[in-house]
């Protein structure tokens, strides 16, 4: 199955819920408080495209429960997926050789690049018989999790300026400004804006240097919002939080449909760059050289 086949698919079906649900009651599949999404055999999250996959399938289908593995690892694991599921497409990618590879992305490859897209299809623990507690469940909601957003917020040594009305990156400063505790309605509505800011700050030129124009054109600022919305995401989703809707939310979700519809294939690069975000965050905490538990490549 081609590579882009995922891409369309997840892209198509976040088009035909901005376009006919219900503005005012419509939410993305990245504001729920799902966590991320787990091999049910090695414990490793997935990323990228595949989160949003995998996220989308859950909100459809009501699943709770974030193990996902292929119909032969159930098996391995003396469970069984029932007759009639359907299972959902998730891509890997298979390395060719180093030697092939210079100046290659490993997380969001282009056409043409030395990497092989594989297609595959998971299965949710909640259409498995006997799926075992195979992952420390505990693991993926955080006890007490402000206090250990707040803890995280500090290891990462950003600039944070609390004042004024309106949260914003300022990149000519490299500081974040945020308006004081209590213009808050909710203490999770602030994680929420401050991990999309700080999904900003780690673009700046001296850290992920993530520059959308080449990429994006005159739509880099849409790509950027959306890129931040992601990297939000998939940070509170290792804390067990849920992502707020922006203030104008109908307008904001709509704003990304032109560069969605424009290019399939923004929502994963988008996706990617989040990913990317929010493993450049986690890698500041303290004792972590990098990214714990993640398929760098795909689920398999």
């Amino acid at each position: 199955m081609p590579a882009p086949d995922l891409h369309a698919r997840v892209t198509t079906a976040i088009l035909a819920q901005i376009e006919t649900a219900d503005p005012a009651s419509w939410s993305p599949p990245w504001h729920g408080a799902d966590p991320m999404p787990r091999n049910a055999r090695t414990g490793r999250r997935y990323r990228g495209i595949n989160v949003l996959a995998l996220w989308c399938a859950a909100q459809a289908e009501g699943y709770t429960d974030a193990r996902w593995a292929t119909y032969r690892q159930w098996a391995a694991l003396g469970a069984q997926v029932r007759k009639a599921e359907r299972g959902t497409l998730v891509l890997f990618y298979k390395d060719l050789p180093r030697s092939a590879r210079a100046g290659t992305s490993d997380i969001d490859p282009p056409d043409g690049a030395p990497f092989v897209a594989r297609a595959a299809h998971l299965f949710n623990a909640a259409q498995v018989d006997a799926a075992s507690q195979t992952v420390d469940t505990a693991t993926l909601t955080p006890p007490d999790p402000l206090p250990s957003f707040d803890a995280f917020v500090a290891a990462t040594g950003a600039t944070i300026r609390e004042g004024g009305t309106r949260a914003c990156y300022v990149p000519s400063t490299d500081t974040i400004h945020l308006p004081p505790r209590i213009a808050f309605h909710t203490a999770t509505g602030r994680a929420g804006t401050l991990a999309h800011e700080l999904t900003h700050w780690t673009g700046a030129p001296h850290r992920l240097a993530r520059d959308l124009t080449g990429r994006f054109g005159a739509r880099a600022y849409a790509a950027e919002e959306l890129v931040a919305e992601l990297g939000a995401a998939f940070v509170l989703a290792d804390f067990g939080l849920a992502r707020t809707p922006h203030p104008d939310h109908a307008a904001y979700c709509a704003s990304w449909a032109p560069l969605l519809r424009a290019d399939p294939r923004a929502l994963s690069h988008a996706a990617a760059q989040g990913s990317r975000a929010a493993d450049y965050l986690t890698a500041l905490q303290p004792g972590t050289r990098e990214a714990p538990g993640i398929e760098r490549f795909g689920p398999l």
